[in-house]
Protein backbone atom coordinates (compact mmCIF):
# COMPACT_ATOMS: atom_id res chain seq x y z
CA UNK A 1 0.00 0.00 0.00
CA UNK A 2 1.23 3.19 -1.17
CA UNK A 3 1.84 6.02 1.41
CA UNK A 4 -0.03 9.18 1.38
CA UNK A 5 1.34 12.65 1.00
CA UNK A 6 0.32 13.59 4.22
CA UNK A 7 2.24 10.37 5.97
CA UNK A 8 5.30 11.10 3.95
CA UNK A 9 5.48 14.85 5.04
CA UNK A 10 5.21 13.37 8.67
CA UNK A 11 7.65 10.87 8.52
CA UNK A 12 10.23 13.60 6.76
CA UNK A 13 9.30 16.27 9.38
CA UNK A 14 9.86 13.27 12.11
CA UNK A 15 13.30 12.40 9.99
CA UNK A 16 14.85 15.83 10.40
CA UNK A 17 13.84 15.81 13.62
CA UNK A 18 15.52 13.04 15.08
CA UNK A 19 18.47 14.38 12.52
CA UNK A 20 18.30 17.96 14.64
CA UNK A 21 18.38 16.47 17.88
CA UNK A 22 20.93 13.48 17.48
CA UNK A 23 23.71 16.02 15.60
CA UNK A 24 22.73 18.47 18.42
CA UNK A 25 23.99 15.48 21.30
CA UNK A 26 26.75 14.83 18.67
CA UNK A 27 28.30 17.96 19.00
CA UNK A 28 27.16 19.18 22.65
CA UNK A 29 27.55 15.48 24.49
CA UNK A 30 26.55 17.23 27.90
CA UNK A 31 23.15 19.16 26.31
CA UNK A 32 19.96 17.95 28.23
CA UNK A 33 17.21 19.59 28.44
CA UNK A 34 16.61 21.54 31.28
CA UNK A 35 13.40 20.48 31.10
CA UNK A 36 14.36 16.69 31.70
CA UNK A 37 17.32 17.12 34.07
CA UNK A 38 14.27 18.54 36.15
CA UNK A 39 12.53 15.97 35.22
CA UNK A 40 14.88 13.35 36.92
CA UNK A 41 15.77 15.87 39.83
CA UNK A 42 12.06 15.01 40.64
CA UNK A 43 11.66 11.16 39.79
CA UNK A 44 15.10 10.33 41.57
CA UNK A 45 14.35 12.20 44.66
CA UNK A 46 14.06 10.81 47.65
CA UNK A 47 11.39 8.04 48.02
CA UNK A 48 12.73 6.75 44.43
CA UNK A 49 16.43 6.87 46.35
CA UNK A 50 14.68 5.09 49.77
CA UNK A 51 12.91 2.60 47.57
CA UNK A 52 16.27 1.31 45.85
CA UNK A 53 17.90 0.88 49.13
CA UNK A 54 14.43 -1.14 50.48
CA UNK A 55 14.69 -3.35 47.61
CA UNK A 56 18.16 -3.63 47.78
CA UNK A 57 17.66 -4.70 51.88
CA UNK A 58 15.79 -7.35 50.73
CA UNK A 59 17.92 -8.88 48.41
CA UNK A 60 20.37 -8.65 51.10
CA UNK A 61 18.75 -10.33 53.31
CA UNK A 62 17.69 -13.06 50.82
CA UNK A 63 21.76 -14.05 50.65
CA UNK A 64 21.70 -13.79 54.28
CA UNK A 65 18.77 -16.43 54.80
CA UNK A 66 20.42 -18.66 52.34
CA UNK A 67 23.78 -18.15 54.08
CA UNK A 68 22.44 -19.28 57.12
CA UNK A 69 20.79 -22.40 55.88
CA UNK A 70 23.99 -23.14 54.25
CA UNK A 71 26.56 -22.52 56.98
CA UNK A 72 23.79 -24.92 59.22
CA UNK A 73 24.55 -27.57 56.28
CA UNK A 74 28.28 -27.34 55.42
CA UNK A 75 29.16 -26.65 59.51
CA UNK A 76 26.42 -27.89 61.74
CA UNK A 77 28.65 -31.29 62.06
CA UNK A 78 32.37 -30.25 60.92
CA UNK A 79 34.38 -27.66 59.79
CA UNK A 80 35.08 -28.32 56.00
CA UNK A 81 37.35 -25.79 55.23
CA UNK A 82 37.05 -22.10 53.51
CA UNK A 83 37.80 -23.96 50.45
CA UNK A 84 36.45 -27.32 50.47
CA UNK A 85 36.00 -27.90 46.50
CA UNK A 86 39.32 -28.65 45.49
CA UNK A 87 38.74 -31.94 43.70
CA UNK A 88 35.41 -32.70 41.37
CA UNK A 89 34.28 -35.08 43.87
CA UNK A 90 34.31 -32.06 46.54
CA UNK A 91 32.63 -30.09 43.81
CA UNK A 92 30.01 -32.22 43.75
CA UNK A 93 29.34 -32.10 47.71
CA UNK A 94 30.52 -28.39 48.45
CA UNK A 95 29.95 -26.03 45.14
CA UNK A 96 31.32 -23.09 46.63
CA UNK A 97 34.26 -21.14 48.61
CA UNK A 98 33.85 -18.91 51.67
CA UNK A 99 33.38 -15.66 49.43
CA UNK A 100 30.39 -17.35 48.03
CA UNK A 101 28.89 -17.30 51.05
CA UNK A 102 29.38 -12.98 51.53
CA UNK A 103 28.26 -11.66 48.44
CA UNK A 104 27.99 -8.31 47.58
CA UNK A 105 23.95 -8.75 47.48
CA UNK A 106 23.68 -4.96 48.59
CA UNK A 107 23.26 -2.62 45.86
CA UNK A 108 25.05 0.98 45.99
CA UNK A 109 21.94 3.34 45.52
CA UNK A 110 24.44 5.55 43.50
CA UNK A 111 27.68 4.88 40.96
CA UNK A 112 30.28 2.58 42.31
CA UNK A 113 33.69 4.10 40.89
CA UNK A 114 36.94 2.24 40.96
CA UNK A 115 39.66 4.58 42.62
CA UNK A 116 43.24 3.96 42.51
CA UNK A 117 45.90 2.48 40.01
CA UNK A 118 44.36 -0.81 38.41
CA UNK A 119 45.31 -4.02 40.02
CA UNK A 120 46.67 -4.00 43.43
CA UNK A 121 45.95 -0.65 45.56
CA UNK A 122 43.40 0.53 43.89
CA UNK A 123 39.65 -0.03 45.68
CA UNK A 124 36.01 0.37 44.78
CA UNK A 125 33.96 3.43 46.13
CA UNK A 126 30.18 3.42 46.48
CA UNK A 127 28.78 7.27 45.73
CA UNK A 128 31.98 9.31 44.84
CA UNK A 129 30.00 11.60 43.30
CA UNK A 130 28.29 11.88 46.80
CA UNK A 131 31.57 13.04 48.30
CA UNK A 132 32.51 15.37 45.88
CA UNK A 133 29.83 17.27 46.16
CA UNK A 134 30.06 17.40 49.93
CA UNK A 135 30.57 20.61 51.91
CA UNK A 136 31.75 19.52 55.19
CA UNK A 137 35.26 18.22 54.82
CA UNK A 138 35.73 14.05 54.29
CA UNK A 139 37.45 12.38 57.19
CA UNK A 140 39.28 9.58 55.79
CA UNK A 141 41.43 7.18 57.63
CA UNK A 142 43.98 5.09 55.03
CA UNK A 143 45.33 2.12 57.50
CA UNK A 144 47.92 0.10 55.65
CA UNK A 145 49.26 1.95 52.62
CA UNK A 146 52.97 0.84 51.37
CA UNK A 147 54.33 2.49 48.70
CA UNK A 148 51.27 3.34 46.68
CA UNK A 149 48.76 5.75 47.73
CA UNK A 150 47.11 5.87 44.32
CA UNK A 151 43.76 5.54 46.60
CA UNK A 152 44.44 8.37 48.63
CA UNK A 153 46.02 10.28 46.01
CA UNK A 154 42.89 9.99 43.89
CA UNK A 155 40.23 11.11 46.85
CA UNK A 156 42.33 14.04 47.67
CA UNK A 157 42.29 15.32 44.28
CA UNK A 158 38.92 14.85 43.77
CA UNK A 159 37.34 15.71 47.04
CA UNK A 160 38.15 18.05 50.02
CA UNK A 161 39.66 15.06 52.23
CA UNK A 162 41.61 15.11 54.91
CA UNK A 163 43.71 11.89 55.72
CA UNK A 164 44.96 10.17 58.43
CA UNK A 165 46.95 7.45 57.37
CA UNK A 166 49.31 4.22 59.45
CA UNK A 167 51.65 2.33 57.91
CA UNK A 168 54.05 0.05 59.88
CA UNK A 169 56.36 -0.53 56.56
CA UNK A 170 57.32 3.46 55.76
CA UNK A 171 58.78 6.41 57.21
CA UNK A 172 57.66 8.96 56.15
CA UNK A 173 54.52 8.93 53.55
CA UNK A 174 55.85 12.92 52.42
CA UNK A 175 57.53 11.15 49.36
CA UNK A 176 54.48 9.20 48.30
CA UNK A 177 52.26 12.15 47.99
CA UNK A 178 51.67 15.32 45.49
CA UNK A 179 53.08 18.21 47.64
CA UNK A 180 49.46 19.93 46.94
CA UNK A 181 47.76 17.33 48.89
CA UNK A 182 50.59 17.05 51.65
CA UNK A 183 48.51 19.78 54.25
CA UNK A 184 45.87 17.33 54.03
CA UNK A 185 47.91 14.78 55.41
CA UNK A 186 48.81 13.40 59.09
CA UNK A 187 50.76 10.06 58.75
CA UNK A 188 52.11 7.96 61.55
CA UNK A 189 54.05 5.64 61.15
CA UNK A 190 52.38 2.84 63.35
CA UNK A 191 50.81 -0.86 63.21
CA UNK A 192 46.99 -1.35 63.67
CA UNK A 193 45.58 -3.76 66.32
CA UNK A 194 43.09 -4.50 68.65
CA UNK A 195 45.11 -3.48 71.69
CA UNK A 196 47.06 -0.45 72.16
CA UNK A 197 50.56 -1.23 72.83
CA UNK A 198 52.37 2.47 72.53
CA UNK A 199 55.73 1.19 74.01
CA UNK A 200 56.40 -1.34 71.11
CA UNK A 201 58.70 -0.57 68.59
CA UNK A 202 57.24 0.57 66.07
CA UNK A 203 53.89 0.96 68.56
CA UNK A 204 50.68 -0.48 67.81
CA UNK A 205 46.88 1.81 68.15
CA UNK A 206 43.27 0.10 68.05
CA UNK A 207 41.25 1.97 65.57
CA UNK A 208 39.13 3.76 68.72
CA UNK A 209 42.24 4.97 70.51
CA UNK A 210 43.43 6.70 67.11
CA UNK A 211 40.35 8.65 66.95
CA UNK A 212 40.09 9.63 70.20
CA UNK A 213 43.96 11.05 69.89
CA UNK A 214 42.24 12.86 66.60
CA UNK A 215 39.48 14.29 68.32
CA UNK A 216 37.18 12.04 66.03
CA UNK A 217 33.41 10.71 66.92
CA UNK A 218 33.09 9.64 62.98
CA UNK A 219 34.90 8.74 59.66
CA UNK A 220 33.32 9.06 56.17
CA UNK A 221 35.92 6.49 54.78
CA UNK A 222 37.87 3.95 56.46
CA UNK A 223 39.98 2.24 53.77
CA UNK A 224 42.20 -1.04 55.92
CA UNK A 225 44.47 -3.28 54.50
CA UNK A 226 46.68 -4.42 56.86
CA UNK A 227 47.17 -7.81 56.44
CA UNK A 228 45.28 -10.01 58.75
CA UNK A 229 45.09 -7.74 61.63
CA UNK A 230 41.77 -6.20 60.37
CA UNK A 231 39.71 -8.99 62.14
CA UNK A 232 41.26 -7.76 65.91
CA UNK A 233 41.45 -4.15 65.13
CA UNK A 234 37.65 -4.10 63.80
CA UNK A 235 36.10 -6.31 65.96
CA UNK A 236 37.39 -4.43 69.24
CA UNK A 237 36.27 -1.25 67.71
CA UNK A 238 32.94 -2.89 66.95
CA UNK A 239 32.59 -3.51 70.45
CA UNK A 240 33.63 -0.48 72.08
CA UNK A 241 31.16 1.36 70.20
CA UNK A 242 28.66 -0.76 70.63
CA UNK A 243 26.70 1.26 73.08
CA UNK A 244 22.78 2.19 73.64
CA UNK A 245 21.43 4.46 70.87
CA UNK A 246 24.93 4.76 69.30
CA UNK A 247 25.45 3.95 65.74
CA UNK A 248 28.22 2.46 64.34
CA UNK A 249 30.61 5.54 63.78
CA UNK A 250 31.61 5.00 60.44
CA UNK A 251 29.79 5.74 56.69
CA UNK A 252 32.13 3.09 54.42
CA UNK A 253 34.76 0.29 54.70
CA UNK A 254 36.73 -0.17 52.38
CA UNK A 255 38.25 -3.68 53.25
CA UNK A 256 41.09 -6.27 52.02
CA UNK A 257 40.29 -9.18 53.83
CA UNK A 258 43.37 -11.56 54.76
CA UNK A 259 42.44 -15.74 55.60
CA UNK A 260 45.64 -15.76 56.52
CA UNK A 261 46.84 -18.15 59.42
CA UNK A 262 48.53 -14.94 61.79
CA UNK A 263 49.02 -14.51 65.28
CA UNK A 264 48.79 -18.28 66.58
CA UNK A 265 45.28 -18.23 65.46
CA UNK A 266 43.26 -19.66 62.57
CA UNK A 267 40.01 -18.27 61.07
CA UNK A 268 37.80 -21.14 60.00
CA UNK A 269 34.53 -21.16 58.56
CA UNK A 270 32.26 -20.28 61.28
CA UNK A 271 34.68 -17.72 62.95
CA UNK A 272 34.49 -16.04 59.76
CA UNK A 273 30.82 -15.75 59.25
CA UNK A 274 30.36 -14.37 63.25
CA UNK A 275 32.64 -11.66 62.56
CA UNK A 276 31.33 -10.94 58.97
CA UNK A 277 27.19 -10.64 60.66
CA UNK A 278 28.88 -8.78 63.59
CA UNK A 279 29.08 -6.15 60.98
CA UNK A 280 26.33 -6.35 59.16
CA UNK A 281 24.07 -5.88 62.33
CA UNK A 282 25.38 -2.48 62.64
CA UNK A 283 24.15 -1.80 59.43
CA UNK A 284 27.21 -2.55 56.70
CA UNK A 285 26.47 -3.94 53.96
CA UNK A 286 28.41 -5.00 51.05
CA UNK A 287 28.27 -3.01 47.61
CA UNK A 288 31.44 -4.33 45.92
CA UNK A 289 33.73 -7.68 46.10
CA UNK A 290 37.16 -7.86 44.35
CA UNK A 291 39.14 -11.31 44.64
CA UNK A 292 42.54 -10.84 45.13
CA UNK A 293 44.39 -13.82 43.17
CA UNK A 294 47.76 -12.99 44.40
CA UNK A 295 48.03 -15.82 46.49
CA UNK A 296 47.52 -17.88 43.66
CA UNK A 297 49.58 -15.99 40.95
CA UNK A 298 52.60 -16.26 43.54
CA UNK A 299 52.44 -19.04 44.87
CA UNK A 300 52.27 -17.87 48.73
CA UNK A 301 50.75 -19.29 51.85
CA UNK A 302 49.05 -22.50 50.45
CA UNK A 303 47.89 -21.25 46.69
CA UNK A 304 44.58 -20.70 47.85
CA UNK A 305 42.45 -17.30 46.98
CA UNK A 306 42.66 -16.26 50.76
CA UNK A 307 41.97 -12.77 49.75
CA UNK A 308 39.45 -10.27 48.63
CA UNK A 309 38.56 -6.35 48.84
CA UNK A 310 35.06 -5.27 50.06
CA UNK A 311 33.35 -2.04 50.30
CA UNK A 312 30.73 -1.79 52.88
CA UNK A 313 28.57 1.07 53.23
CA UNK A 314 26.83 1.93 56.50
CA UNK A 315 22.79 1.99 55.80
CA UNK A 316 21.74 2.87 59.75
CA UNK A 317 24.02 5.91 59.55
CA UNK A 318 22.14 9.30 59.71
CA UNK A 319 25.74 11.18 59.57
CA UNK A 320 27.07 9.60 56.66
CA UNK A 321 27.80 11.99 53.44
CA UNK A 322 26.14 9.59 51.36
CA UNK A 323 22.20 9.90 52.54
CA UNK A 324 22.70 13.96 53.63
CA UNK A 325 20.27 15.90 51.49
CA UNK A 326 19.21 13.30 49.16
Amino acid sequence: MRASPAQISIFVVAAIFLLVIFGRIAHEKNYVPDSLVNGFSTALGRQTTQSFMQTSERLWAKTVKERLELRNVIYGQSDVGLFPAQTEQTLAAYPFTIWDMVPASYNCPFEVERIGRMGEGGKWVCGMSRYESAKNPIIMYSMGIQNDTSFEQQMMARTNAELWAYDLSIVDIAPFIHPAFRPRVHYQQIGIAGVTNPHNVPPYFSIIDLMAQNGHTYIDILKIDVEYAEFQALSTFELATRQPNMEFPIGQIIIEIHLFHGDGTTVNGPLFLDWWASFEARGMRPTWAEPNLLTVTMKSEDEMPRLAKYSWINVLDTRSKLWRNI
